[in-house]
């Protein structure tokens, strides 16, 4: 149905004559590589589509992580807050003055953005815990959570309490 055009209800009583519904026949197979081509075309679009943005798209020049595999084994620190990032063998050469600038700032931001993440996460797995040990009034586990740490935001904490004093 889907590439002969139509559906087979639509055809059932509209032709009795079979001149008629030879005429038709034979027009569907005249037009069959166009009507093919047409209804394929959205198909070969997203293809090239996601082709070209494959293409188009350039690789980071750093990792907050050691990446061998693609290429990021060069571990450098960021002047300002020390972070530690990974660079390919060429990036000395590419970036440097306000470029290298502008790329430790990005790693920065980066970094700062996956510590509110991490710590957001860090929060809500210690007052899960919390509530399930009010609920079940569990003074162990509600110890376990009291103790529990949140390394993300301590070292945020950190990072702003330099940014900011």
């Amino acid at each position: 149905m889907f590439f002969e055009g139509g559906y087979p209800a639509s055809n059932a009583n509209a032709h009795t004559n079979g001149r008629m519904h030879y005429q038709r026949r034979e027009r569907r197979q005249r037009d069959g590589g166009l009507a093919l081509f047409v209804q394929v075309m959205p198909i070969l679009i997203l293809v090239i589509v996601s082709a070209l943005s494959q293409i188009m798209v350039n690789s980071p020049p750093y990792s907050l992580s050691f990446r061998p595999s693609a290429g990021y084994t060069q571990k450098r620190l960021t002047e300002n807050l020390k972070v530690p990032y990974y660079v390919g063998e060429q990036f000395s050469k590419e970036f440097t003055g306000v470029n290298l600038k502008n790329v430790e700032r990005t790693v920065e931001d980066d970094y700062i953005s996956n510590l509110r993440n991490n710590c957001w996460k860090e929060k809500q797995q210690k007052e899960g815990m919390l509530y399930r040990a009010r609920y079940f009034g569990d003074t162990d586990l509600y110890q376990r959570a009291q103790r529990a740490r949140t390394p993300s935001c301590a070292k945020l904490s950190e990072i702003t309490a330099s940014l900011h004093g």
